[in-house]
């Protein structure tokens, strides 16, 4: 009996042993390290969400931005990828209504790289409604057309929209991410553009 009892015993703390591994594995991002937790529960949402906050004007974000469309399109049938532009001075205000007004057309994901190249490799300044219109005239768009909508309440309203969402998650930088409302990464918590990713798939398994 005593024999049988060691035997179990050694199972059991073997088993407890393989369980500790898998968890510790499973585990291999901490929060508080590799990203924080920004909400007491997971947004409820039939698909995951992530949300990527940045800027046409960050060159951080202008850095990443083909990493994060390669990103986004592995995981274009499974998540729901939303982009959110900051605000927090003059020229991030006027890009960020440039990116809505695109939106309210449909075509950030058509332009938002031709955008990025104006601002970050042809080096030219978009800080004005005027070039703003001038640049989009050379993409085919309607001047007086966008002018309208980049002035439009529909705008405005994205605009508050998307400031409160930067201001519950207390945004300090970008670019950064949001996933299912609960977990907050950037490439710094990450410790590399590499691992970022790695970490966003792995909070959304959680």
């Amino acid at each position: 009996m005593r024999r049988l009892l060691t035997v179990i015993g050694l199972l059991c703390s073997g088993m407890f042993a393989v369980s500790s591994t898998t968890v510790n594995a499973m585990e291999r991002y901490v929060a508080g390290v590799h990203y924080k937790i920004v909400a007491p529960e997971p947004s409820k949402t039939k698909t995951p969400h992530v949300i990527s906050f940045f800027s046409y004007a960050c060159p951080h974000c202008n850095h990443l931005e083909p990493a994060v469309e390669k990103w986004r399109e592995k995981h274009a049938n499974n998540v729901q990828f939303e982009r959110v532009p900051a605000q927090w001075n003059p020229l991030f205000k006027d890009m960020a209504r440039f990116y809505y007004a695109l939106n309210e057309l449909h075509l950030t994901d058509k332009y938002s790289q031709a955008v990025f190249d104006e601002i970050h490799k042809k080096k030219r300044s978009l800080h004005t409604e005027g070039s703003i219109l001038a640049f989009v005239q050379t993409l085919g768009l309607d001047k007086a057309e966008f002018k309208q909508i980049l002035n439009s309440d529909a705008v405005k309203k994205k605009m508050r929209k998307g400031k409160g969402v930067m201001t519950q998650y207390k945004i300090p930088g970008v670019p950064s991410f949001v996933v299912n409302g609960r977990y907050f990464v950037n490439v710094s918590m990450a410790g590399s553009p590499k691992k970022l990713f790695e970490v966003l798939d792995f909070l959304l398994t959680k």
